[in-house]
């Protein structure tokens, strides 16, 4: 059977002579007005990234033609295919062996995607 024997309370000297009192930092009033742009942009990249999706997801011969571009690295080609089908915030575009990276920028706000081939 078990017992629980409780430890003796801790004894510890008072700190509070031992250091000045801390003073609460002060930070300069915040201004939302740019926070606020960007989650306005936010929403336009994220009908972008949208926008890419279903078609990538609704085209077989639009899927094939971005995989075959990749395969050749040729991300000129895949920025214009994506441009083509409306796609108007800034792209750049990563391949790898896995996917494709698809970072969708405006002045304040950027979106990643990262679809993978298989």
């Amino acid at each position: 059977m078990f017992y629980y024997v409780p430890y003796p309370a801790l004894q510890v000297p008072a700190m509070s002579r031992a250091y000045p009192p801390r003073t609460p930092m002060t930070f300069p009033p915040v201004d939302a007005h740019s926070f606020q742009r960007a989650a306005k942009e936010s929403a336009r990249l994220v009908a972008d990234a949208s926008l890419i999706t279903q078609q990538i997801s609704s085209s077989l011969p639009f899927a094939q033609r971005i995989m075959e571009a990749a395969e050749r690295s040729d991300s000129t080609s895949v920025v214009r295919m994506l441009k083509q089908i409306g796609v108007k915030s800034g792209i750049d575009i990563r391949f790898s062996p896995e996917g494709i990276r698809i970072y969708l920028s405006l002045a304040s706000s950027r979106l990643f995607l990262l679809l993978k081939w298989a």
